[in-house]
C-alpha cells in the first residue's frame, strides 16, 4: 500500500487487462496458393491443427482457438503433438504426423518458414487492423486466424482518473503496434509500445525506473510474469494465470480494473492518516510527558490525556471507513 501511494507510472498489458480477454475467432483465412501436402488442408483442418498445438496453453488466444474448434461441430479428437515447444511471447511449434508446424505471431512463423511469406494478398481487406495468429509449416504459411476482443468499459474511466491525479500511463503489449496504438488512442493512454517480448517489457520498465519512476505493472498472463516481478508494484488480474498471480504483489480479485484507481486513492488516504497520527503522537508526547514529569500535570489528568490521545488516533483512522462513500461520489482529494 505504501508503494502504491507513491507510484508515478502505471503500466498495463493489453489482452486480458485493458481488454476483456474473451477473445473470439472471427474468421479463418486460408493462405493461397497452398502447394504440396498442405493443398489438401481446409479451414476445419487448419483449426484442428491450431487447437491441437494450443491445447496445453493458458493464453487467451489458445482458449479462443480451442473454443472455436469445440463449437465447430468437428467430432474428431485433437491431434497428437511430438516435440511440443513454447516460445514465450511468440508462438508454439510441434510435430504432427512427421510434419513440423508453427503457430504464433507473424515474426515467429516468418522466422521458421523457408519461403518468406507475405501478407500483401490481404491489403485493404477487413483484417488489416485486426489481431491475427499465423499457422505455418516449415515450407509455407497455411492459414491466418483473425481474432477479436473488446475493451473493458471501465478502462477509459481508469485512465482518465489516473491522469487527473497527474500519474503517467503506459501500454506495453506483445500485440501488433497498430493494434496497440489504436487501443491507446481510444483510451487516451499517453505512452504505448507494441510487438514487445516479455524481456522487452521488463527492459522498458527498468528504463523507467532508472529515470526515477516508481512503476506499477498490471497484467494477467504467463508472458507478464517477468515484468510483474521487476516492477516496483505488480498487480495481477484475478482471472489471470496462476503464474501471474504468484508473481504479483497484489491480486485484483474483482477483475474490475477501475478498482486500481480506488486502491491507489485508499493508499494515499491511508499513508496520509498514518502521518497525521504519527505527528499527533509526537506532538502529544513532547509536550505532555515533560509537563507531567515536572509536576505541571496531575497523574490522573495525565492518564486521561493519554487515553484521549489514543482515542484521537483511533477516530482519525476510522475516518478511512468513509472512503467507500467518497469513491461512489467521486469526491477524492489529493
Amino acid at each position: 500500500l505504501e508503494t502504491l501511494a507513491h507510484v508515478t507510472d502505471f503500466v498495463f498489458d493489453k489482452t486480458g487487462t485493458l481488454t476483456e480477454g474473451k477473445i473470439k475467432l472471427e474468421k479463418t483465412v486460408m493462405f493461397m496458393p497452398i502447394t504440396g501436402e498442405e493443398s489438401n488442408i481446409d479451414e476445419a483442418q487448419a483449426l484442428r491443427i491450431a487447437a491441437s498445438l494450443e491445447a496445453g496453453s493458458e493464453h487467451p488466444i489458445a482458449k479462443a482457438l480451442l473454443n472455436a474448434y469445440q463449437q465447430s461441430g468437428d467430432s474428431q479428437a485433437l491431434l497428437a503433438i511430438d516435440k511440443l515447444e513454447h516460445t514465450t511471447g511468440e508462438g508454439i511449434q510441434g510435430i504432427i504426423d512427421g510434419r513440423q508446424w508453427y503457430i504464433g505471431n507473424k515474426d515467429f512463423t516468418h522466422q521458421n518458414s523457408v519461403s518468406a511469406f507475405n501478407t500483401n494478398t490481404f491489403d485493404n481487406s477487413d483484417i488489416d487492423n485486426a489481431s491475427k495468429i499465423y499457422l505455418s509449416t516449415h515450407e509455407q504459411c497455411v492459414a491466418i486466424f483473425v481474432l477479436s476482443d473488446s475493451v473493458r468499459i471501465e478502462a477509459e474511466p481508469l485512465i482518465t482518473q489516473l491522469h487527473q491525479q497527474n500519474r503517467k500511463t503506459h501500454l506495453m503489449s506483445g500485440d501488433r503496434s497498430e493494434n496497440t496504438r489504436n487501443i491507446s488512442e481510444q483510451l487516451g493512454i499517453q505512452h504505448y509500445l507494441g510487438n514487445l517480448k516479455p524481456d522487452d517489457k521488463l527492459k522498458k520498465v527498468k528504463e523507467l525506473q532508472q529515470q526515477g519512476a516508481i512503476v506499477a505493472m498490471t497484467g494477467d498472463g504467463v508472458n507478464d510474469a517477468p515484468v510483474l516481478a521487476g516492477a516496483d508494484l505488480s498487480i495481477a488480474m484475478g482471472k489471470g494465470t496462476q503464474l501471474a498471480a504468484a508473481t504479483a504483489d497484489m491480486i485484483l480479485i474483482s477483475n474490475n480494473i477501475e478498482h486500481i484507481y480506488h486502491g491507489y486513492m485508499i493508499a494515499i488516504r491511508t499513508l496520509r492518516t498514518i502521518k497525521q497520527n504519527l505527528s499527533w503522537a509526537l506532538l502529544d508526547n513532547i509536550t505532555a510527558i515533560p509537563a507531567a514529569a515536572m509536576g505541571y500535570v496531575e497523574p490522573w489528568l495525565a492518564a486521561i490525556g493519554m487515553s484521549a490521545s489514543s482515542l484521537v488516533v483511533v477516530i482519525n483512522a476510522m475516518r478511512l471507513n468513509s472512503i467507500a462513500t467518497d469513491i461512489e461520489n467521486d469526491k477524492f482529494e489529493r
